[in-house]
């Protein structure tokens, strides 16, 4: 598969709009813009594209300063025609090197790497705990009754 893993451009911000307000994700127009305008301008989009068209994104940003050496997994997506190819794991570890490779370029040192994913969730579960994350909490109904949210952590040697 011709696959390529790049930073998002100016040019995607469009498709990745109508992407995260797809009914299935739960945004509005509204909501999804702002989502996308904010991690574009501040932050990091990570995208996987095959033949120009993007399948795959994963949003990340700096927790807090550089110095505490954490970063935040937001929003990890695949096209479900997708997925199961190992696109979710690529898109996941490269953001994980490149995560390395700017706090190394600054002086610090990447040391942890958080994400949630909801307990049902058992694709996503097993893609983290593949990586090598392990879950660390449980976030009994958080976002509603009977919803309960992990949090899942990769710890990397210094």
């Amino acid at each position: 598969m011709d696959l390529s893993i790049v930073d998002a451009d100016r040019a995607d911000v469009e498709k990745l709009v109508q992407i995260y307000s797809s009914p299935n994700l739960y945004h509005t127009v509204e909501e999804a813009s702002w989502l996308v305008k904010c991690y574009f301008d501040y932050h990091h989009i990570k995208v996987a594209k095959f033949k120009d068209e993007i399948i795959g994104v994963l949003f990340w940003r700096i927790n807090e300063e550089k110095h505490h050496g954490i970063v935040v997994i937001e929003e990890f997506w695949v096209d479900k025609n997708y997925r199961r190819k190992g696109i979710g794991e690529r898109l996941l570890r490269t953001v994980i090197e490149d995560a390395k490779k700017l706090f190394e370029s600054s002086g610090y040192v990447l040391r942890r790497v958080l994400t949630t994913t909801a307990e049902d969730n058992m694709p996503a579960r097993k893609l983290y705990e593949k990586v090598g994350f392990e879950k660390s909490a449980e976030l009994k109904d958080l976002f509603g009754k009977g919803e309960t949210e992990l949090i899942y952590i990769l710890s990397l040697s210094p």
